[in-house]
């Protein structure tokens, strides 16, 4: 009868050691995340704090192994648990953070995509009749605006004579992504008797695409017209002009404000908003005569009056 009895509790020992196919759900992983949707920046991070615990069903002694997987996530979002392994006793829980970061720049503001975290259990001790039940965690992940933009000068440095037009040419490009409106002003005030036209002054600039090899960009000419003075004189100067183009993402941004996101209209630079200033020169240099346009005109005519009457000669 001892004997018999022995046997019993060996076949129960051995059966609740061993890994079956058969096995019954003894406890389960649970799982919560501070966030159910979040915003990353491109050159931030957005990280999630996930609370998990063991719960047995019944009665447990023993702690789990658990393992924390990333099963999906965006092409463009690098997903990172920060401890991907640990233990835990019965009714114990613990942080993990998640750690997320935008992993490629070709990739609009406003795109989101779902992670989906699985959360995996099992007896340290095994057993066929003691399986651990897991538990999943999803979050939906948007990508915020990134503002930047830069000009581009074909000749910043050139030279005319006075009372002429000289344009310069800008390519103003966009290296954010999203599409963005630019403003283009003077920097500063032009000096006494010169002026200058901005044509464009607003310009909209859609953000690269994947796979494009270049940044889009659009052109602003500056139209500079030097001065004169009101009798014969001379010009010898050089005089330095600046323009700013200030960028403003048309994409929305989105700010976590306690535990929720909310969209925000304040300007943040380099994220829904980017200002630059590019200098430029012209040297103003030769003589002016007041009339000698006119004079010009009125000799030629005349020219052209002789040549009509030695002709009918």
């Amino acid at each position: 009868m001892f004997r018999k009895s022995i046997i019993l509790v060996s076949v129960i020992i051995a059966v609740l050691t061993v890994q079956g196919a058969d096995a019954f759900s003894w406890g389960k992983i649970n799982a919560t995340s501070d966030m159910g949707i979040g915003y990353v920046e491109r050159y931030g991070q957005l990280q999630a704090v996930l609370t998990v615990s063991y719960q047995p069903y019944f009665f447990g002694y023993l702690p789990v192994f658990v393992e924390v997987n990333v099963v999906d996530s965006p092409s463009w979002l690098t997903v990172v648990p920060s401890t991907p392994t640990f233990t835990l006793k019965p009714d114990e829980s613990r942080n993990v953070n998640l750690i997320m970061q935008v992993s490629q720049n070709d990739v609009q503001a406003g795109t989101s995509g779902k992670v989906t975290v699985e959360l995996t259990g099992r007896l340290i001790s095994g057993g066929a009749f003691r399986q651990i039940d897991g538990g999943k965690v999803e979050i939906l992940v948007g990508y915020n605006p990134f503002t930047e933009i830069g000009i581009r000068a074909a000749k910043p440095i050139e030279r005319t004579a006075p009372d002429r037009e000289l344009p310069f040419s800008f390519d103003i490009i966009n290296y954010g992504n999203s599409r963005v409106v630019v403003s283009i002003t003077p920097a500063k005030q032009p000096p006494s008797g010169w002026k200058y036209v901005i044509s464009p002054s607003t310009v909209y600039i859609e953000p690269k695409k994947a796979g494009e090899e270049t940044y889009p960009y659009a052109t602003v000419t500056v139209t500079i017209t030097t001065p004169h003075g009101p009798v014969i004189s001379y010009a010898n100067t050089w005089q330095n002009f600046a323009i700013t183009a200030k960028a403003t993402s048309e994409a929305p941004y989105y700010v976590k404000q306690g535990t929720t996101w909310q969209r925000t209209q304040n300007e943040i630079e380099l994220v829904n908003t980017n200002e630059v200033t590019q200098y430029f020169l012209a040297k103003n240099k030769g003589f002016y005569v007041p009339g000698f346009d006119a004079i010009s005109m009125v000799a030629a005519i005349a020219l052209l009056s002789v040549i009509l009457i030695r002709r009918k000669k």
